[in-house]
């Protein structure tokens, strides 16, 4: 008796905690809906067309991707349509680049939020960065359905594989976008030089048009550095039945995306204090 008299309260104690737990994590996803809802509307509502506006921009980049290089084009595989073959390049890119730039602003632009105790920096960066990884999959999913609804042969071997290589993209941005939404306010010309660095040269060598095989060796040796160039290249090979890449490589690519989001969660730890005071 007496055993189990000493027993009773570690295990209440056990209770209380999971109970705690449970109501952080419902308190955290309500404070994430509420920021994502907040988010959508500020950057949507302002539009006459609203929430058709996330969809045409990344259409309207495809197509003209698509008029201007498919004149040109030289792929390895001739059985891929070239507009999907652009889709299957430009969408997941767009995972890392749109997620990276969002949550860059995320700190300076919602500074007011930070007033209210339950919002934190992790929270505005965090809300973001999955609004945009959603209305992306979305885009992704439509474009693929209008592609078939116009003939092309849109069948994909490997769903979960795609969605995975999407996924390490989004990580790749969300550990990005933490380094700058932490640097940012302190620095604001870090926003340019990101830009620069960041914008047109990883968007040209990262395979959005190409395959790493249509790379002359010499160069491809020093772009398959590039980890977004193997996601693309996973994604694709998931993807489509009729291709396989060589150069791709999962682990390379898992360890560069959860090794950048590690880096990231550092650098913002240090600094966001310092983030805070420099608004």
């Amino acid at each position: 008796m007496s055993g189990d008299a000493r027993g009773l309260p570690a295990l209440e104690a056990q209770t209380v905690s999971l109970q705690d737990i449970a109501n952080a994590i419902t308190v955290q996803c309500r404070v994430l809906n509420a920021l994502i809802l907040r988010e959508t509307k500020t950057r949507y509502g302002e539009h006459k067309l609203g929430f058709v506006w996330a969809f045409l921009q990344p259409i309207v980049m495809v197509v003209v991707i698509y008029f201007i290089f498919s004149a040109m084009r030289t792929l390895a595989v001739s059985e891929i349509h070239f507009s999907v073959f652009v889709i299957t390049g430009f969408v997941p890119f767009a995972m890392l680049r749109d997620t990276m730039t969002q949550c860059q602003g995320a700190i300076s632009q919602n500074t007011a939020l930070l007033g209210f105790p339950q919002v934190t920096t992790y929270d505005l960066i965090l809300a973001r960065a999955l609004l945009e990884v959603s209305v992306l999959l979305v885009v992704f999913g439509l474009m693929m359905m209008g592609a078939g609804l116009l003939g092309i042969d849109v069948r994909c071997e490997n769903p979960l594989g795609v969605l995975a290589a999407c996924v390490l993209l989004w990580i790749l941005g969300l550990g990005l976008g933490l380094i700058f939404a932490s640097l940012t306010p302190i620095i604001p010309s870090v926003r340019q030089v990101t830009s620069q660095v960041l914008g047109r040269p990883l968007f040209l060598t990262s395979g959005i048009f190409y395959t790493a095989d249509s790379i002359p060796e010499g160069i491809r040796e020093y772009m398959l550095y590039n980890p977004v160039l193997h996601m693309i290249e996973m994604t694709r090979s998931a993807y489509f039945y009729e291709f396989n890449s060589i150069y791709a490589s999962w682990s390379y690519a898992t360890y560069s995306a959860f090794g950048t989001l590690a880096f990231g969660l550092v650098v913002h730890r240090a600094m966001r204090k310092k983030a805070i005071v420099g608004l």
